[in-house]
């Protein structure tokens, strides 16, 4: 495919490739009974992106029309479609990349493409016949075990470091835990075919408020869509295909906020049912100014909603939502790509275009630490409500914890207390489960395909779920019992909901043993949830539920059928 010279506003550092190294995993059996395939309703703004599209006329964004990343000189990464094509012209080319195992067929692929289920439920999953996103493997001719190792095998994870992420696994390093836990179980997915990805390194573009209003980026809009229904409506309105090219948006009970391409925010109060008339605002004129990431919190010393936002021009600005003006501008030496701060609203973690995490005073955005062991460029972080727990993701392919309580050895080196190795490509989004919520999660979005729950207490095992297609993000939503996904495949891309499953394990779990083993790290602490105890979890204001809240749901998990 030829190349197309980047635009000034997508510059970040032009990514090489590598290949991944991870080893495939094996598809789980699913039983249950095959629904109908109906064809996916028309979509109002956007006809067959496989047909015959005119940008110009049609107003969508070159990218929309290809995989996340045609506009850059770097390898891409197909979409569903393309994928299965690929494969099947390579078998057909003699291509020497090819398995020695059955190929999908070009006439089952474009049935594939033509008939498509507005809704998979969980009961609708019959394995190789059906799975998460309504695709029948085997009248494709293969399983999805060999197209998973197919993928794998043919992926690219985008790096700016060149071999940064090479696994070296005799080193005493990383890690690929085991995924042997079940925290979470599919729902449902609503495939949508407009979810609209702009950006091949910027994943932040899901907004979560409740379990039933979920916001994505559309080719002109920002949709608000009901997961336990699969309802759509609009939720964001732009005056012009400028302002709807969004590169990260966030939600919260009250807020939605998306920042754009060319420095610019729009927000608006999601619970005025008067009109959907935002805010907006411009945070830099640079050329290089693209929204990298937005994170809402409220001020540390009021309830005055802010919003922090991370720039591609080295910028970091606060923004007051009330008043609409920005309080608070910082620039650092290199373009900062995420921010996440802390539960007590006094320090920040930064990651952006440098290996090294910096952690700052959250007012004066002093650099109070400078953390050194990724090995490449950062787009994910986070800070778990325990308030010492960080998480950070880089396209190195690992994610790395460190401790708050002591950032650096008694030699003054940057230690973290665990690096975990990512499945296929680097995480691109991290989030901590809520207080409350039950047994302590970090889950770690990853460039495509693989969503991974880990343990959050020992970072040793995890839980992992796996779909095709490049992923815009994750958030939790109903006190962290529900999970939210979003696929932004072109064909089989949509919002999945996962639900929590382990509800009444707590009460297994024993609070009576205190002593410490000297096999157990310095850094663990005991408890199930984020507090050593039940009853200091519900007491925390910023619990979600209550003791009795928390029993009743696990005595009605009892009654589930899995």
């Amino acid at each position: 495919m030829s190349t197309l010279p980047v635009p000034v506003h997508l510059l970040h550092d032009i990514p090489q490739s590598s290949v991944p190294h991870s080893p495939p995993i094996d598809a789980s059996d699913l039983t249950g009974t095959i629904p109908p395939v109906a064809v996916i309703p028309p979509l109002l703004e956007v006809q067959d992106l496989e047909d015959d599209v005119d940008p110009a006329n049609a107003g969508l964004h070159p990218m929309a029309l290809s995989n996340a990343n045609p506009m850059s000189l770097g390898p891409e990464n197909p979409h569903v479609m393309q994928f299965l094509e690929l494969w099947e012209w390579s078998n057909q080319a003699g291509i020497s990349l090819r398995a020695n195992s059955p190929v999908p067929t070009f006439r089952e692929i474009r049935r594939l493409a033509r008939e498509c289920p507005s809704r998979v439920d969980y009961r609708e999953l019959r394995g190789d016949d059906y799975d998460f996103q309504g695709i029948n493997w085997r009248r494709l001719g293969v399983t999805r075990n060999i197209a998973r190792r197919r993928r794998m095998a043919t992926f690219h994870n985008y790096v700016n470091r060149p071999a940064s992420d090479v696994w070296h696994k005799k080193g005493p390093s990383d890690r690929l835990l085991p995924p042997v836990e079940n925290y979470f179980r599919y729902k449902s997915m609503d495939i949508r075919r407009d979810v609209r990805l702009l950006h091949f390194q910027l994943r932040n573009i899901l907004g979560v408020a409740s379990r039933t209003r979920v916001f994505y980026p559309s080719f002109t809009t920002i949709k608000e869509h009901d997961p336990t229904t699969g309802r759509d409506k609009t939720a964001m309105r732009f005056e012009s295909q400028t302002g709807a090219c969004i590169s990260t948006l966030t939600a919260n009970e009250d807020i939605l906020i998306a920042g754009g391409f060319y420095g610019t925010y729009q927000y608006r109060n999601i619970n005025s049912t008067m009109s959907l008339d935002a805010h907006d605002g411009q945070l830099t004129n640079h050329n290089s100014g693209i929204t990298n990431h937005v994170q809402l919190h409220s001020s540390r010393h009021s309830s005055t909603p802010l919003a922090a936002f991370a720039s591609n021009d080295f910028g970091f600005r606060v923004v007051d939502l009330s008043t609409n003006k920005i309080t608070s501008e910082i620039m650092y030496d290199f373009a900062m790509n995420c921010s996440a701060l802390s539960p007590d609203k006094r320090l920040r973690v930064l990651v952006g275009d440098h290996e090294n995490v910096i952690i700052t005073d959250a007012e004066s955005g002093e650099i109070l630490q400078d953390l050194k062991g990724h090995k490449d460029f950062g787009f994910a972080c986070d800070w778990a409500p325990d308030g010492w727990t960080v998480a950070t993701g880089n396209q190195d392919k690992t994610i790395r914890i460190w401790d708050a309580r002591k950032w650096k050895n008694s030699k003054g080196e940057a230690e973290s207390i665990a690096v975990v190795r990512s499945e296929m490509a680097g995480a691109r989004c991290l989030h901590f489960s809520p207080l409350g919520s039950g047994k302590r999660i970090l889950v770690a979005a990853e460039e495509a395909d693989f969503v991974n729950l880990i343990n959050a207490q020992t970072f040793s095992t995890r839980q992992t779920i796996d779909i095709f297609g490049e992923l815009g993000g994750v958030a939790f939503a109903n006190g962290g019992h529900d999970l939210i996904a979003l696929s932004c495949d072109l064909s089989r891309g949509g919002v999945m909901r996962l639900e929590r499953c382990d509800d009444g394990a707590e009460d297994t779990y024993s609070y009576a043993d205190r002593t410490r083993s000297k096999d157990i790290p310095w850094w663990w602490t005991p408890g199930y949830d984020w507090m050593p105890s039940p009853e200091q979890t519900v007491a925390t204001s910023r619990s979600q539920e209550t003791l009795t809240q928390k029993r009743r749901r696990a005595a009605m998990s009892e009654n589930w059928n899995f």
